[in-house]
């Protein structure tokens, strides 16, 4: 497949489900929807009072190199941590607590 066949594939989203990013203050990080698609992992946070301006953030899947398993709260089994190419690290909490799909859906694309 050449690069212009792989700019026509349509993006397909592979799992959409409600999360958090946990910034500083996980009291005041914002809540929103997690959408992973064939090529990206998208955060659309949801508008609130202390929120009034809130932007997209999409997080390339090549750009992903490890993700591991974390406790968001201390006992509840319901995050992740992302680790990217620049270095840095992400934090993630899935308010349902079936954070499993998303993980496998990550680690195998890593590991590609």
């Amino acid at each position: 497949m050449d690069a212009k066949e792989g700019e026509k594939r349509a993006e397909s989203i592979l799992l959409s489900r409600y999360g958090a990013f946990i910034e500083k203050s996980e009291f005041l990080a914002p809540g929103g929807i997690i959408t992973a698609t064939n090529s990206k992992l998208i955060f659309t946070p949801i508008k609130t009072l202390l929120r009034q301006h809130v932007s997209i953030t999409e997080i390339p899947l090549n750009e992903i190199t490890a993700v591991k398993r974390t406790n968001t709260f201390g006992i509840v089994p319901n995050g992740l941590v992302l680790q990217l190419q620049d270095g840095s690290s992400l934090k993630l909490k899935t308010i349902v607590f079936r954070r499993k799909k998303l993980y496998h859906l990550l680690l195998d694309q890593t590991e590609r």
